[in-house]
């Protein structure tokens, strides 16, 4: 009688527990754990309202007036290549788009115009963040080799020669520790992308990219851990989120360093 007592003793739930039948360890790991992918994917997919920061407003109004002048006196129509996407500079469909590295994205003109027309000895910070921009990733490379005729490359060539004088000036200046999180969506993003592309990094780059990402899945499946899942339960899984979060940081630090050396070289 008595051992059937203790066995109802054992089955009964944990008493204090948010929900009935589950421990609280669970729960917060749980919590955690949908925390930490709702992050990531919305950080990856971001798709933030654009709109422009209060202390750049007046620098963006003469932009604005400064492109429509521009368009004005030119009579040859600027090539639109995306449809779905619009500028915040010109509030209209973005031409020749560029991203920051914070994740923004701008017409080509509209944001080499921002600098020309601004602080252009020094770099500039985001009309929407206010975050320094130190790196900008064209997104229109191949629409150059559609171009019918030899005008239609003209501004795309001007663009990229003055993305590529920017980048060059600006994308090895230091940045903090929380510039550097703000930076991992969008430099993992053009690093994945130049990963399975043809003609995108070289070889020993991706060859570096596996063995981390090889490495990190071999420490997820190991028994060995930091925080042993046999003594603290499902909370030793924390330190296998914090190596992937390591692993997104380290990618992301080294697609810098190749994107600054080739521009220095």
């Amino acid at each position: 009688r008595s051992e059937s007592v203790s066995v109802m003793d054992s089955a009964a739930p944990e008493e204090g527990s948010l929900i009935e039948g589950v421990s609280d360890p669970v729960l917060l790991v749980l919590g955690l754990s949908v925390s930490f992918l709702l992050a990531m994917t919305t950080l990856l997919c971001r798709n933030e309202q654009q709109r422009i920061h209060p202390e750049n407003q007046e620098h963006v109004r003469v932009v604005r007036e400064q492109l429509q002048s521009e368009q004005l006196s030119s009579s040859e129509p600027r090539h639109q290549f995306y449809s779905d996407m619009s500028c915040p500079v010109c509030l209209q469909q973005a031409v020749l788009p560029v991203e920051t590295n914070c994740g923004h994205l701008f017409c080509g003109p509209c944001i080499m115009a921002y600098w020309r027309y601004g602080t252009w000895l020094g770099a500039i910070s985001c009309p929407i963040c206010r975050q320094t921009v130190t790196l900008l990733f064209p997104l229109f490379r191949d629409t150059r080799r559609s171009a019918q005729t030899q005008e239609d490359q003209v501004e795309p060539a001007l663009i990229l020669r003055d993305i590529h004088d920017y980048n060059r000036r600006f994308s090895g200046q230091p940045r903090s520790l929380l510039e550097r999180l703000r930076d991992v969506p969008t430099l993992l993003r053009h690093a994945f992308r130049e990963m399975f592309s043809v003609g995108g990094l070289f070889w020993m780059f991706r060859v570096r990219i596996l063995l981390c990402v090889l490495g990190a899945l071999m420490y997820l499946a190991s028994p060995l851990d930091f925080i042993p899942e046999g003594v603290l339960g499902l909370l030793g899984f924390m330190d296998d989120f914090f190596v992937i979060l390591l692993l997104f940081i380290y990618i992301s630090i080294m697609y810098r360093e190749v994107v600054t050396q080739r521009l220095a070289g």
